[in-house]
């Protein structure tokens, strides 16, 4: 994987993400690293081996001796890798006659990173070059650390120096940073006065390297590099970290971009035509691995996003796995998973799953309602995607345990539409909410499918029961058939009251007029103040849920669905959190919405959906989507995969596997626009099958032909335009013929 596969940018104030599995590093695309962020006040930048920072930065300072210029290097240019970023300083250096190039990249799976530089003279005969390599150290722990006794210490104290390497320890905790180069000379400076360009917050030392004179001829290149390495267990770790850096740089930047290059070729979507969603689908799955975070003695999970959300959520999971699944990374979503059940029998033990989990290993929430439902419904497509029985078996368990939770502790009132805050977390409105209602009968079709497999007859007739007055009571009690529209929220009237003034408040503070008469209008149809009744009170984007869960009566889908694609939901990037407000776009609102237009057999409006969300690609951090559409937020956030690849695997490929079974049935549904063009997605992993599928058209005529490669010789069922193919032939090429293509 070349250079090349990099995209580039010149906006050097927006965010960069480097990361392996145990390191992040975030700063500007000029190079510098300034304080930012809330959860941790101006510490979410840097470089981190969590649940530690390490530093809050490094810099490079050029001084010209013969024409007396200075300059701390600001690049201005950067190209995004999968594997890393280049900064490059073609015009960034003022006067002096060189060019820097610096590249850095966090190894896979060592706790250390590299910065490799270049510098390039162009000048007429000898350049002489003093050069300074700068680290912050800050050493401290992760966000809500504080409320679990985990204190930073006063001050990073250094415990050894030497010319070109020096280690650092946190005065209260074995946290510990070496920092080192290979730059020529052999002067060092520490000290907690010592700063480069950018003052920075916290309890740090700064460590500074400087060359002695550095004469270069033109043309003739100089190259260092800066190694940082940490634990947060012994000095010893870290110093054997920082001996392999230094040893194996390039042998480790060889096999992070072999990986990423394995990452690229699984699951690869290419659809003719398509160049901007082959190229986002293709950076969604690099953007994933970025966000693996492994933390020794804690567990290895998909973080949520960033740099503001660097660890574990239930919520982001349950959509973000199911992409996981789709690109064939069945280890990590197990994982993942995993470490949710974990957690969660640690801190609940009930069946509930936790919302937030630190990678200090505290969990800040111990979980909204909607998450628990998500969780068991997801824990069935783990099971067909992988055919995993022992994974299965250990989740059950507390699948039972979470049905209760959500039906006897959050359902006192036995309507199955639990109470408590889903996916949207606004202040009050903690009510028997569709996400977490929609959910929750999800979670009750899945646990009939649990409960056959496994032999547990009576619970799948229990589940099933349930089931089916679950999905008719949403049917019934949230439809707002003078909206055609599912409410945010069924309640009553009195207790909708007491929340107005508040909810009138947030609107106001949006900028909405008209709110309160809105909200009056409602209050006064609803004649029985204790009566439960819908409420569509923001007109919040999960009332597209009922859609992207087939649990919609089809009537009921299409009215929705169609009331939905008018510019109150839908904005230049995809669909509002809020239509009420009609502000905010995420990734989320859009993929799901995508998901519901797909799975009721509207791939065109699909993939509109998708278009719209495409435009915010590479806004910020070239190759990625922004956690909010288009420009802020996390530069790169998870549930993005969801967005792109469930609507495109599932839906418009209409792959549905059943890995327990050995048999995978596809049915594609392809939008208008692509039916006339190849499309292709190869080395689909489901279990221990890779297969490779593609749709073409004819040479002659309006039939398709649609060939998959089936090494393993699984039982594949192909369904198209009303034909249908049962085989298992590791070799399938079945033509569609003109006449049986339906309109």
């Amino acid at each position: 994987m070349q250079g090349t596969s990099g995209l580039n940018s010149r906006h050097p104030f927006n965010l960069y993400y480097n990361a392996g599995e145990y390191m992040k590093i975030c700063g500007t695309q000029d190079g510098y690293f300034p304080d930012f962020g809330h959860h941790v006040a101006n510490e979410m930048g840097g470089v981190w081996l969590h649940p530690i920072k390490l530093l809050d930065g490094f810099w490079l300072r050029i001084t010209d001796i013969d024409r007396n210029i200075s300059v701390w290097s600001r690049s201005d240019s950067f190209t995004s890798e999968p594997w890393g970023s280049r900064f490059q300083y073609d015009h960034g250096l003022g006067h002096i006659p060189v060019r820097l190039e610096r590249v850095q990249f966090a190894p896979e799976l060592e706790k250390g990173m590299v910065a490799d530089y270049q510098l390039l003279s162009y000048g007429k005969g000898t350049t002489r070059l003093k050069l300074e390599l700068l680290a912050r150290t800050d050493l401290r722990p992760v966000w809500f650390s504080d409320e679990i006794g985990i204190i930073d210490g006063e001050q990073d104290e250094v415990i050894l120096s030497s010319e070109r390497t020096v280690a650092v320890k946190d005065s209260a905790h074995d946290w510990y940073v070496q920092i080192g180069t290979d730059l020529p000379g052999t002067e060092v400076e520490t000290g907690a006065s010592v700063y480069g360009p950018e003052f920075t917050a916290g309890n740090g030392t700064g460590v500074v390297f400087r060359s002695g004179v550095i004469e270069l001829q033109e043309k003739e290149t100089l190259q260092f590099r800066l190694f940082v390495a940490g634990s947060y267990e012994s000095q010893e770790e870290s110093a054997a970290v920082y001996n392999k850096l230094v040893s194996s740089h390039e042998e480790l930047l060889q096999e992070k971009k072999a990986l990423y290059e394995v990452v690229e070729n699984r699951a690869k979507l290419e659809i003719a035509g398509e160049d901007l969603l082959n190229e986002a689908f293709k950076w969604a799955k690099w953007n994933n691995q970025w966000l693996v975070q492994k933390v020794d003695g804690i567990g290895r999970g998909l973080t949520a996003g960033g740099p503001t959300y660097p660890w574990w959520f239930g919520c982001d999971n349950t959509y973000s796995l199911q992409g996981v699944l789709a690109i064939g990374d069945a280890q990590l979503a197990k994982d993942t998973l995993n470490l949710l059940l974990q957690k969660s029998e640690e801190a609940n033990g009930n069946g509930r799953i936790v919302h937030e989990i630190t990678t200090m290993g505290a969990v800040s929430n111990p979980g909204n309602t909607q998450e628990t439902a998500h969780y068991i419904a997801f824990v069935w497509e783990l099971f067909r995607w992988t055919g995993d029985e022992e994974l299965l078996q250990r989740h059950y368990r507390y699948c039972v345990k979470g049905i209760d939770w959500l039906l006897q502790e959050m359902d006192p009132d036995g309507d199955l539409f639990p109470s408590g805050y889903g996916i949207i977390e606004i202040a009050g409105l903690n009510m028997e909410l569709i996400d977490s209602a929609v959910y929750t009968a999800q979670a009750l079709q899945a646990m009939v499918d649990m409960s056959r497999y496994l032999g547990e007859e009576e619970n799948a007739k229990k589940y099933n029961e349930l089931a089916d007055r679950a999905v008719r009571a949403i049917n019934e009690v949230y439809w707002c058939e003078s909206e055609g529209l599912y409410a945010d929220a069924v309640a009553s009237r009195s207790d909708i009251e007491p929340k107005v003034d508040y909810m009138v408040s947030l609107a106001e503070r949006e900028g909405i007029q008209g709110y309160r008469k809105y909200l009056e209008k409602m209050l006064t149809e609803a004649k029985d103040a204790k009566a439960d009744r819908g409420w569509l009170l923001n007109k919040n984007w999960v009332i597209v849920t009922p859609m992207e869960t087939r649990i919609a009566d089809p009537e009921k889908a299409e009215r929705a669905l169609e009331t939905m694609r008018s510019d109150i939901f839908i904005g230049e990037y995809g669909t509002y959190l809020a239509g009420i407000y009609k502000q905010g776009t995420m990734t989320i609102s859009t993929g799901v919405h995508a998901v519901a237009e797909a799975a009721n057999g509207h791939p065109d409006e699909a993939l509109a959906l998708l278009r719209r969300m495409l435009g915010s690609f590479s806004k910020v951090l070239p190759g990625s989507f922004s956690e909010m559409s288009p420009d802020y937020g996390c530069v790169v956030q998870a549930w993005t995969l969801y967005a792109l690849t469930v609507p495109v695997i599932r839906h418009f490929f209409g792959v549905t596997p059943s890995a327990h079974a050995k048999t995978v049935h596809i049915k594609p549904q392809l939008p208008t626009s692509w039916s006339d063009r190849e499309c292709s997605l190869s080395s689909l992993k489901i279990g221990e099958a890779a297969l490779d599928i593609s749709i073409a058209p004819q040479q002659a005529g309006a039939g398709r032909i649609v060939t998959v490669r089936n090494p393993q010789g699984w039982n594949i069922v192909i369904e198209l335009d009303g034909q249908r193919l049962e085989s298992t032939d590791t070799f399938i090429n079945w033509a569609v013929e003109a006449a049986e293509v339906q309109a």
